[in-house]
């Protein structure tokens, strides 16, 4: 009713900074870009194997939650997860199901954690995504790596500030609520 969409709309190529900005950052619409990161060398090289080869036995920092879901709030009260400081391939062995955990474990540590706590896969990406820097203005404040098992949720909540997800392997889903819901939406 309000315009927002029944479905998100996809884009097979990158917009132009210009049309980035005016027809989905100024309206508050989300989009789906397609091949925006098609040349990136991880989407062939981050298997579990290179992985495991290049952060390996390096010990990273993990939430650890009982039921996936990480800064959220349970039985009223705003939770956070463990964050448990493990080798990178012991977290692998329980994302791989080789190991198996009660919990549910989940890289999704935020503050840059992609070039503060893994700068060896940095060279695999961009730093940025230029149309979207120029779009915006500015270089990303934060460049973030995630890795989680399927069980592993992102609480409903609302980010101040640009994003945009590159989904190198599997899948990532959204659920999206229009801007004109915030009063409906519960603390």
């Amino acid at each position: 009713e309000l315009g927002w969409p029944e479905s998100i709309p996809y884009l097979d190529r990158p917009p132009s900074p210009l049309e980035f900005y005016r027809e989905w950052v100024s309206p508050n619409k989300p989009c789906i870009i397609r091949n925006a990161i098609s040349h990136w060398p991880a989407l062939k090289k981050w298997t579990s194997a290179y992985l495991r080869e290049v952060v390996g036995p390096k010990v990273v920092s993990v939430a650890v939650t009982p039921n996936g879901y990480a800064d959220a709030v349970f039985q009223g009260r705003f939770v956070m997860p463990e964050e448990r400081q493990m080798p990178f391939m012991d977290f692998l062995d329980i994302v791989e199901k080789k190991v198996t955990s009660p919990n549910v474990f989940y890289v999704q540590k935020q503050c840059s954690n992609l070039t503060e706590e893994f700068p060896e896969l940095v060279c695999d990406v961009q730093p940025d995504i230029p149309w979207m820097s120029e779009a915006l203005g500015k270089k990303p404040d934060a460049v973030n790596f995630w890795l989680g098992e399927s069980a592993a949720v992102t609480s409903l909540h609302k980010d101040h500030y640009e994003n945009l997800y590159c989904v190198v392997s599997g899948e990532k889903y959204f659920l999206l609520h229009p801007p004109s819901d915030r009063p409906f939406i519960p603390y």
